[in-house]
């Protein structure tokens, strides 16, 4: 999977407009080498701070890949339907799961950021490489600093929990087959 990075600047005031907000919405150009390069709009501004819109960067991609799915046994337990003449059945199994996330940066300039790894209740964090530089569970983050015209990536080893039900009707309430 590709994904879209969303950008948000935040500008800092000089000079006599310090202490004046910014309607949101306001027109902003942002220059480089004394040519524009990027219009956008104000978010909020506070202080000496203006926030810009969140927009999509094209110079930073961000490609999502799974790199291999081991699944395992599955381990079969049956439950009580709500008609007695169903039972369910559950298929619990722990799949294996490695996935590379790969990001590219088309700038002039090197970037710093700090990629989030949330797990859930049924994909879990059994390692990865590098090592996260902050582990506060259930987040797992990163901070990754990408020169210009560079890749970096973070390998993942997760573990997904797979239950899958199916209700079926009990045994000694099936017909037996005319042969």
């Amino acid at each position: 999977m590709n994904w879209d990075v969303i950008v948000k600047y935040v500008l800092i005031k000089e000079g006599d407009l310090v202490n004046k907000d910014i309607p949101s919405n306001s027109p902003m150009t942002l220059y480089k080498n004394n040519m524009p390069f990027l219009f956008l709009n104000t978010a909020e501004s506070s202080g000496t701070k203006i926030n810009s819109e969140d927009l999509i960067d094209d110079d930073i991609l961000v490609d999502d890949d799974i790199v291999n799915i081991t699944e395992g046994d599955a381990k079969v337990t049956y439950e009580d339907a709500p008609d007695p003449k169903e039972q369910i059945e559950v298929r619990t199994r722990y799949d294996k799961i490695s996935r590379k996330i790969t990001i590219e940066n088309k700038l002039n300039n090197d970037i710093e950021l700090t990629l989030d790894f949330k797990q859930t209740k049924d994909v879990t964090y059994v390692k990865s490489e590098p090592e996260p530089s902050l582990i506060e569970e259930p987040n797992y983050k990163y901070d990754i600093n990408i020169p210009s015209e560079s890749k970096s990536s973070v390998v993942f080893e997760l573990q997904a929990k797979i239950v899958t039900r199916i209700t079926k009707i009990r045994p000694e309430f099936l017909k037996p087959s005319k042969t």
